[in-house]
Parts: C-alpha cells; structure tokens; sequence
C-alpha cells in the first residue's frame, strides 16, 4: 500500500461544532458483529470508511450507556512501537454516577469484557472505536468525593490497540433497530 496524500484536506462546511459526546453504545466483543460498509449506486463498496449497517446474532444487543453529562471522551491516537511499527490506541471514557445493585452487576463485566464503543458526538458524528480487537477496561473505579459539591462515580476506561483509523457510523439511525430497548446504566 502507498503511503501517499491522494486527495486534499479541507474543510467541507461552514456550520458550528460542539465538543462533547451525546450517546456511548458498547456491543460485546464475543457477539462478532458484521459491518457493512456504504455502498455507491452502482452497488460496490464506496471506500470502506462509512459503516451503514452493523449485523448482530438475535440474541445479542447494543446497550447505551447513561453517563454523567460532561465526563465521556474518546480518543483515538497513533502510537509508535519500539521498532517503528505504527497502530492506532482507541480510548474511551465516561462517569457513571449510580452506585446499586445493576451497576455493581454491570460493573463486573464492564471491568473483565471486551467491547467496540460507538461514540455519537454532540454535532451528530458516529464512530465506532475498537471494531477488530476491542476495547477493554484499565480503570473502573469509584470515588465517592468528600465535600458536597465534589464529583462521585465511576471512573470507566476502555482502551485497545488497532490497526485502523477509527470507522464512520452512516448515522446513529443504524444502532436504533438494535440497541436495547431498555438503557443499561452499568
């Protein structure tokens, strides 16, 4: 593969951008979804970038995660190996502020799993982090804080090396038909 700039890097509107994340989904690694990409009108796969349908077995689901406004994030860095070999580190992170019985049950597969994350940005943009390999925890954990107005909650940090760029969701529209109907708050 050529490592060459085949087309120019600009940007395409003028609209406003908000940070932020609206809406974390997780799918469970071991479901094995299968992902279709966008296709032109003449009906080959346009560029395999944009995912426009994601396929998973009748029993498995896509639960969305209810997290304290203002804590998710997500990352997606290029890393480098001790011999110059280069991936792609997918990191996301949110707060969950209950402390029950569905989110200790929760917590532990949170804490041992593996996952793909689909994050939806507040201006509307679908990623999917984690597609190959997964992502799974380096921290859940909770602090209560000690003063009134201190944060208390989960701290949740999923993470996994891949070999790509993370891919576009067509839209959040394609999570809808099978996403649980109800929310899990882990």
């Amino acid at each position: 593969m050529s490592c060459k700039l085949t087309a120019n890097i600009t940007k395409e509107n003028c609209q406003y951008q908000v940070a932020g994340i609206k809406s974390v989904y997780l799918i469970n690694l071991d479901s094995n979804p299968t992902f279709e990409f966008k296709k032109n009108p003449d009906g080959t796969t346009a560029d395999n970038k944009i995912i426009s349908k994601i396929t998973l077995d009748a029993s498995e689901s896509i639960y969305k995660v209810n997290f304290v406004e203002g804590t998710a994030s997500f990352t997606d860095d290029l890393a480098v190996n001790g011999n110059g070999g280069k991936y792609r580190t997918h990191t996301v992170n949110f707060t969950v502020s209950e402390y029950d019985y569905n989110t200790i049950n929760q917590g532990n597969a949170l804490s041992l799993g593996r996952f793909i994350a689909i994050i939806v940005d507040k201006s509307g943009r679908s990623i999917v982090l984690g597609r190959n390999n997964g992502l799974s925890a380096t921290s859940f954990n909770y602090a209560s804080g000690a003063a009134d107005a201190d944060a208390n909650g989960w701290t949740t940090v999923l993470a996994g090396t891949e070999l790509e760029i993370a891919k576009l969701l067509e839209d959040e529209s394609v999570i809808t038909p099978i996403a649980a109907t109800v929310v899990v708050t882990p």
